[in-house]
């Protein structure tokens, strides 16, 4: 009866050593493969794994698919790019634009406050130089809102173009280093920039991992790529 046993157990492992020697690559490095799928069996049923284009995948759905990710500090690039000299020049222009349109309507209204301080409220002239100043006064606001709304507007144009930069270098870098998504982040450890509770917030927001494994921020690539020299 032991002889029968230890003939089976024999058996047995002659067999699963002819298994793993088809699975072990020729050139004796130790790799299992090729295959073209792997069942994985289960209480609930089995999962086939398969070679999806370069990827590992148990169905024929992209939600079934084992993507590579990586991070991305957006905030750091964004900052230096909106730095570029094109950018200020443009901003510095409106800005020029916006002092001549508004200069004349402010000394106007400098003048008449003058005027209007040496008038007393018994003055017959009171009311109507209080009239033309609130009708000036109306104006210079009016102008100074417009200015604010193009200030706003270039600002929002150039982050905008900012951002699409980011995004080409990004999908450069991704492309080179094999990476399906990329997520812009705040590393948690940064300090926080400090402010009112709103931007603090905003930066909680933004850390969007709590914690990554080392070599998935690919940040300085992608700087690289854009030519920032931090």
């Amino acid at each position: 009866m032991n002889n029968r046993i230890t003939q089976l157990w024999i058996g047995a492992l002659l067999f699963a050593g002819v298994i793993t020697t088809s699975l072990i690559s020729n050139d004796d490095t130790g790799i299992l493969g090729p295959v073209d799928s792997l069942v994985l069996s289960g209480s609930n049923g089995d999962v086939t794994i398969k070679n999806s284009d370069g990827r590992m995948s148990w169905g024929k759905e992209k939600t079934s698919t084992i993507w590579s990710i990586g991070f991305m500090e957006t905030g750091k690039a964004l900052k230096v790019l909106l730095k570029a000299d094109h950018f200020k020049e443009a901003r510095e222009d409106l800005n020029a634009e916006i002092e001549d349109n508004i200069s004349g309507t402010r000394g106007a209204l400098d003048d008449l406050t003058k005027e209007a301080q040496t008038l007393t409220p018994s003055d017959p002239n009171f009311g109507e130089m209080r009239q033309r100043w609130q009708v000036l006064y109306d104006e210079f606001t009016q102008m100074q809102q417009l200015a604010a709304e193009a200030r706003g507007a270039l600002y929002s144009e150039q982050m905008q173009e900012s951002y699409k930069e980011i995004v080409e270098a990004v999908n450069v870098v991704a492309e080179r280093l094999s990476v399906d998504m990329v997520l812009r982040f705040i590393p948690p450890d940064d300090e926080f920039e400090q402010g009112n509770p709103d931007s603090i917030i905003m930066q909680i927001r933004l850390r969007s991992a709590l914690r990554a494994p080392e070599g998935l921020d690919i940040t300085d690539e992608v700087l690289a790529e854009l030519g920032i020299d931090e």
